[in-house]
């Protein structure tokens, strides 16, 4: 079912607005400008530290002593990060051996997803076509439905049988052999898992009560709850009755056995997840999902400074810090390979996001233009068609430049030379070619 509004925008209006978007597109043109300039400088921050410390890293071949010949100097180990720490969950009650524990919460709720088509009308004006379209699905955060465009669906049931929230616990004493990891690189460890889910049957009897109490409380606005009253339903109810919308597009949830005694309702217990809800095999609004992950004990390499028995970060001669820590046991050579890999991706990605911030800025300072022959709608689209290429073309021109001037003041060395190795091959070609062009033909039959 969807729910369609039409606005209209004046001329003028647009005009107006167009003339308000230069002053944006300037500021988001500089933007773009200082974005490249800046990533061309990082970029050879970061390839120097990479460089300083692939030179620095020694091996560390044994970590089970600590040995004081390795004190302050940048190192490349690999062993088993373990805890003896029992991470305990706030609110269910059970616990984990494990260096890290997760708690996600999605709650299942009526979403609205609005989709605008614009259309030019005749004189400058414009037409705005909104449409509004309501499905249930899983999302981290409630959802309130008094602020939904559709009076049927405004005032319909959004409510959640319970609210958490998400929460992340570290273990606070994790050993690598003979050192101890700091904080820095405990919480860079990954390699997550489901949790096992223990609950007691005190605490699954409490918070069973607790949902049942809730779903009371809503009364039949909970559809797993019939209505006590045979009334006439109003709209809202015929919407969620006649409702359905299957907006559920994540993993199904997998029970495991349990030794409670107590039957729980409303809690169900799945594999590293707790349900809150009616059924978990059909969704009710309301319901609530908590899925649980950890990083358990497991061998990981690392590159780090070493201080005393335990780590801290390098940092370069150019202030800039180094660390990191891969699963699985990874090759000084492969760690810092990684590393390139990732520098490049980030850099080629600020390039690309600094060129699309130089066109829409272009796009907005000259965005009027295409506004001013609106009146017409077909030309507007003719010469929307035309800045769309200039500005594409000179955004990618000035990035361009913009990257060739950052390496010559960041790589002089570099760029200098590969410059004048182009304005020497320009010139080569130029005049070889004008020479072609000057020679004699020769006469036929000569």
């Amino acid at each position: 079912m969807a729910y369609t509004t039409t606005t209209t925008t004046s001329y003028g209006s647009r005009v107006k607005s167009a003339c308000g978007g230069i002053f944006g597109g300037i500021a988001l043109f500089l933007a773009g400008t200082a974005l490249l300039w800046w990533n061309e400088g990082e970029a050879v921050a970061n390839a120097k530290l990479l460089e300083e410390v692939s030179e620095n890293a020694v091996d560390m071949e044994n970590i089970n002593k600590v040995d004081p010949s390795f004190n302050g100097q940048l190192v490349h180990a690999t062993g088993e990060a373990k805890t003896n720490e029992m991470l305990r969950e706030p609110t269910f009650g059970f616990e984990v051996n494990a260096i890290n524990l997760k708690r996600t919460v999605e709650y299942y709720q009526w979403t609205e997803q609005k989709h605008e088509e614009k259309r030019d009308k005749l004189g400058g004006g414009e037409e705005t076509v909104t449409t509004y379209t309501y499905e249930k699905r899983w999302v981290s955060d409630h959802v309130n439905s008094s602020s939904f465009a559709d009076p049927q669906y405004r005032d319909i049931f959004n409510g959640t049988l319970a609210t958490l929230d998400e929460k992340e616990l570290y273990a606070g004493n994790v050993t690598f052999g003979a050192y101890k990891l700091p904080e820095f690189i405990i919480h860079s460890i990954s390699g997550s898992e489901p949790a096992p889910i223990t609950i007691s049957d005190e605490m699954l009897e409490q918070l069973d009560k607790q949902v049942a109490s809730a779903i009371s409380n809503y009364g039949a606005n909970y559809r797993s709850v019939p209505a006590t009253n045979q009334t006439q339903p109003t709209a809202k109810q015929e919407v969620a009755q006649n409702d359905t919308t299957a907006g559920d597009s994540a993993k199904a949830f997998v029970a495991v056995e349990t030794t409670n005694k107590y039957k729980a309702r409303y809690i169900h217990q799945g594999e590293g997840e707790i349900y809150i809800g009616a059924s978990p095999s059909a969704p009710q609004v309301g319901d609530v999902r908590v899925t649980f992950t950890m990083v358990k004990p497991h061998v990981i390499s690392i590159i780090s400074k070493v201080k005393g028995d335990t780590f801290q970060k390098y940092v370069g001669k150019n202030k800039k810090e180094f660390t990191r820590v891969e699963n699985g046991d990874v090759s000084k050579e492969g760690m810092f390979a990684h590393q390139e890999s990732e520098n490049n991706m980030l850099k080629w990605g600020l390039r690309i996001i600094g060129i699309v911030m130089l066109f829409l800025g272009l796009k907005g300072i000259f965005g009027f233009v295409v506004i001013l022959a609106k009146i017409i709608p077909f030309v507007s689209n003719i010469l929307n068609f035309g800045v769309n290429i200039v500005c594409g073309l000179f955004a990618f021109v000035w990035g361009m430049l913009i990257i060739a001037i950052a390496w010559l003041f960041y790589r002089p060395l570099i760029a200098i030379p590969l410059l004048l190795i182009i304005i020497g091959a320009i010139v080569f070609f130029a005049i070889r070619g004008k020479k072609k062009g000057t020679e004699v033909p020769p006469v036929p039959g000569a």
